[in-house]
């Protein structure tokens, strides 16, 4: 076991110099490419209820997906990590208008408050929800 996690850190390392070294240009046309791609997957089109993560600036940008999620209806959910934990809810949005009203982590990410319990989490209605992001 610990010579898999030794793997997984030098992969993890290997793969954060890489991202560095790409230009914002660079990382937003393989963000857009993926995008794409992951429009035209039939389990993306079929799915009508999708977790997908916020984007810092390293990786993926998410932006196009959940601006694609409300064009096409679908219902979209984003993490609330909680603080000094390693749990996380998928809340749902409800529009990008209400993305944008979200306060800021320290990651500078947007998630609804700790203390909301007002959004419909994921997993709650028993319905399926497919993660992308």
């Amino acid at each position: 076991m610990a010579v898999l996690r030794a793997y997984k850190q030098a992969l993890r390392k290997e793969l954060k110099s890489r991202l560095t070294a790409l230009s914002a240009a660079e990382k937003q046309r393989q963000s857009r490419l993926l995008s794409y791609k992951l429009f035209k997957h039939p389990k993306y089109i079929s799915s009508q209820r999708i977790a997908v993560f916020l984007s810092m600036d390293d990786e993926v940008c998410t932006e196009e997906i959940i601006k694609d999620l409300f064009k096409r209806g679908k219902s979209c959910f984003i993490p609330r990590y909680r603080t000094c934990s390693s749990h996380m809810d998928m809340l749902k949005l409800n529009s990008l208008q209400d993305l944008e009203t979200l306060a800021l982590t320290s990651w500078n990410i947007r998630q609804p408050a700790e203390d909301c319990n007002s959004r419909e989490e994921a997993l709650s209605s028993g319905k399926n929800v497919h993660m992308c992001g």
